[in-house]
């Protein structure tokens, strides 16, 4: 693509899903371009979250009837 490829600064998010059962952790990179809302005012949602996890059990599950989710990252939460 050349130098411009670097010079090109992105605004990207990242997700990730690991998976206890399988050695894999899925990440999601969200381009600037591809985000839920006007400027990615709805990325943090719950909508977000949900459609990732979603998809996830979707094409990673095994037929389990159980998930057990873990936020490592929750704004607002105070422990």
């Amino acid at each position: 693509m050349g130098p411009i490829y670097f010079m090109s600064l992105r605004k990207v998010q990242i997700f990730g899903v690991r998976i206890d059962g399988l050695p894999k952790q899925l990440n999601f990179l969200i381009d600037e371009s591809e985000t839920m809302g006007i400027d990615g005012t709805q990325t943090h949602g719950p909508n977000a979250v949900i459609s990732m996890l979603d998809m996830v059990l979707d094409t990673q599950g095994r037929g389990e009837s159980t998930c057990f989710i873990h936020a490592d990252n929750c704004p607002g939460i105070i422990l």
